[in-house]
């Protein structure tokens, strides 16, 4: 016990001190706040002038004074777009104003009241649009009161529907729009991050157990250390060193929401986080690193240099891709036979129990099997991984998988 913490000690401090991974958290650190006030960043750029909007009218329509009129009347507060009527100027000679920076854009208004047909000349897409509403608006005003259409009927015309979206099977509920917005983007963020740690920690483990070969300090850990206390060892502590990761990016996250004025609490409370689903998603990213990370300290055992480990450690980023492209295109049918049958292969299990849990297309007893299946899949891995381990560390030669995990079982039996 006391060489299997010395080891994990060792394996955590080693990696925490690195340049690499000082500049890595402290970049990240940086962007996550950044990301989290990007709003204030980008007012800082673009600068805080909020005076309105002034956009020229040029009214040549048939009957629709009215409606120009309505555009240009004062307005109660001086937030958003003011109009400016323009007498006795040609279209040509407004637009020419407008482009030397007098207006934000210009309207047209052509043809009839019930036919009105507008232009607007400008480059902003949000002023468009706040024209078109206000124009649109203003029309059905003039056009019901020409009805005699008093506001409270107004009011009935424009009620909206009482409208509920019931499941076939009764007592189940269905997702509201906010509800599968929120399990859309928690799915999404939590296969990704798997698919990162498998990526990042799976060559980290192979790189360490790999480095250790070609120094021939692996020798001398072997010597002193059980090679299964040691293979158990160096994942707990690349584990750690993941948490302290992530730990300074939440701190960071914290940091960012409070200078930004954002109450945390609130925000996790939203209906935009989905915190049981964030709860499933730690089990399958603990469950899923130690079924990626035995195979990597296995495959790390199996080669002498660390020029080999990328190609080593390539099966294990294509099952993580494989897993990362099911989930992403699994999401518009995550109840199809293949998504379900796919999530009982381990290695893609802990990306698909998290999008079936998301969609809501899976039954609480079968949670409890894809878990199991998890559970015994890390067991099974990490005791064989731990074999071959016992007996590759000390071979030496060119990478064959197949011929050097049958010497690796061989040379770990004779040493029982």
């Amino acid at each position: 016990m006391n060489n299997f913490g010395t080891i994990v000690s060792h394996t955590l401090s080693s990696k925490i001190r690195t340049k690499s991974f000082v500049i890595s958290t402290v970049f990240m650190m940086i962007l996550i706040i950044g990301l989290t006030n990007i709003t204030t960043i980008v007012d800082l750029f673009t600068g805080d002038d909020d005076s309105p909007t002034e956009v020229a009218v040029v009214d040549e329509s048939e009957d629709a004074g009215i409606i120009a009129q309505g555009l240009t009347a004062p307005n109660e507060t001086e937030e958003g777009t003011t109009f400016v009527l323009m007498d006795g100027q040609s279209l040509d000679d407004v637009i020419q104003e407008a482009e030397e920076g007098t207006y934000e854009g210009v309207v047209h208004l052509t043809g009839s009241t019930e036919d009105l047909q507008a232009s607007f000349y400008g480059d902003s897409n949000n002023t468009a649009m706040e024209v078109e509403q206000q124009i649109q608006r203003l029309k059905e005003g003039v056009l019901t009161s020409e009805l005699d259409i008093n506001e409270e009927q107004l009011a009935a015309v424009y009620q909206p529907i009482s409208f509920e979206q019931l499941s076939l099977e009764e007592g189940e509920a269905v997702e509201s729009e906010e509800e599968s917005a929120a399990s859309y983007f928690t799915v999404f963020a939590i296969t990704y991050i798997i698919f990162f740690i498998v990526i990042l920690f799976s060559t980290m483990i192979a790189t360490e157990v790999a480095t250790e070969k070609s120094s021939r300090v692996m020798e001398l850990l072997v010597s002193s250390v059980n090679p299964v206390v040691q293979m158990f060892g160096k994942l707990t502590g690349i584990a750690l060193s993941g948490v302290v990761n992530l730990a300074t990016l939440l701190i960071a996250f914290l940091i960012g929401m409070t200078i930004a004025g954002n109450n945390v609490t609130d925000f996790l409370s939203s209906d935009f986080i989905d915190l049981t689903l964030i709860g499933y998603g730690l089990l399958c990213v603990v469950l899923g690193y130690f079924i990626f990370g035995g195979v990597a300290a296995m495959l790390g055992a199996l080669v002498s240099r660390t020029e080999e480990v990328n190609q080593s450690v390539q099966p294990l980023i294509f099952l993580a891709l494989i897993g990362f492209f099911i989930v992403s295109f699994g999401q518009n049918a995550p109840d199809s036979t293949f998504v379900n049958v796919a999530s009982y292969i381990p290695f893609f299990t802990p990306q698909l129990l998290i999008l079936r849990v998301g969609a809501g297309s899976i039954a609480p007893v079968e949670i409890a099997i894809l878990i199991g299946i998890m559970v015994v899949s890390a067991i099974i891995i990490n005791v064989l991984a731990a074999r071959i381990y016992k007996g590759g560390v000390l071979m030496y030669g060119k990478l064959s998988f197949k011929k050097n995990i049958k010497q690796a079982l061989a040379m770990s039996k004779k040493e029982k």
